[in-house]
């Protein structure tokens, strides 16, 4: 197969296919001589901008010698029928190990991230998802989402623009202590807008989403539910979501206001903090 623009599956089947070229004991160099093909060939396959059949992969795979999970995992992407719409199930608030998540995410040039219930998992502080995932055992999962902030801290970061729906302020998670610190981390950070009930919502925004452009293929939409996650590049899917984050930048409060707010709720949380050291016990908020 020639060259192709590429889509949200051959970009994940490139990222396994050099994920496990990379972590094999193969160079790259000898790779190519193996198989017969050209450097050029095999780059592509990793870019996802290249098809080849699930022949060549399993030869590919073979090569690296790479073990049966790491084979089953790549064969499974190889045979999937690529319908705009990728589904990939993952542990309940922890979609952070997701390799289509984060592949998209460290590409991205804009990502717009909406959320109605809790803060986006790219602005939490680390106590906020240490309470959010709930159990001591998801420790890696803190760290996960905590890694995966790290693309705000390269040289080139993504632009990033982030809005709040205001019930996910009053939504207490972990206590008054961690909803302070994550009120803090909200009005220092800059670029979080909140979204407020004074009036009717419009239908794009009753459920929360992440909109991601990139510089070199067409966006992708995410949305987590429950323990799994949909992915979409279909064209329709898209334009979809491109209006709603039209409707965002529309309906949600100004930075400056939004700052406003933040401040009020850590106030607001700091009052219940000391209360709650007050009487030695819980706050409610």
């Amino acid at each position: 197969m020639d060259s192709r623009e590429s889509n949200a599956l051959s970009r994940e089947l490139g990222d396994a296919l050099r994920q496990a070229r990379r972590g094999s004991e193969i160079r790259f160099g000898d790779l190519v001589e193996e198989l017969g093909w050209s450097p050029g060939k095999i780059s592509k396959l990793e870019r996802g901008t290249r098809g080849t059949s699930p022949m060549d992969i399993a030869r590919y795979v073979g090569h690296l010698q790479a073990d049966q999970a790491t084979y089953d995992h790549i064969m499974s992407l190889a045979l999937e029928a690529n319908t705009g719409h990728l589904v990939r199930p993952h542990e309940i608030a922890m979609p952070d190990n997701l390799r289509a998540l984060l592949l998209h995410e460290q590409t991205a040039g804009t990502i717009w991230a909406y959320e109605i219930i809790n803060v986006p998992g790219l602005l939490q502080t680390a106590d906020y998802a240490r309470a959010l995932i709930g159990s001591p055992n998801f420790e890696h999962g803190v760290i996960g989402r905590m890694t995966r902030q790290g693309i705000f801290n390269r040289p080139r970061p993504p632009l990033g623009y982030f809005f709040i729906l205001e019930t996910a302020l009053h939504h207490v998670v972990g206590g008054p202590q961690v909803m302070y610190e994550q009120m803090l981390q909200l009005l220092f950070r800059g670029g979080v807008r909140v979204v407020t009930l004074a009036d009717q919502l419009p239908p794009s925004l009753l459920s929360a989403f992440t909109f991601m452009t990139f510089p070199d293929h067409q966006p992708v939409s995410y949305a987590e539910s429950g323990p799994m996650s949909v992915f979409s590049d279909a064209p329709e899917t898209t334009d979809r979501f491109r209006q709603a984050c039209g409707d965002l930048d529309r309906v949600a409060l100004s930075e400056e206001q939004s700052r406003s707010v933040f401040a009020t709720w850590a106030d607001r949380y700091d009052r219940l903090r000391e209360e709650q050291r007050g009487a030695g016990g819980e706050a409610v908020a």
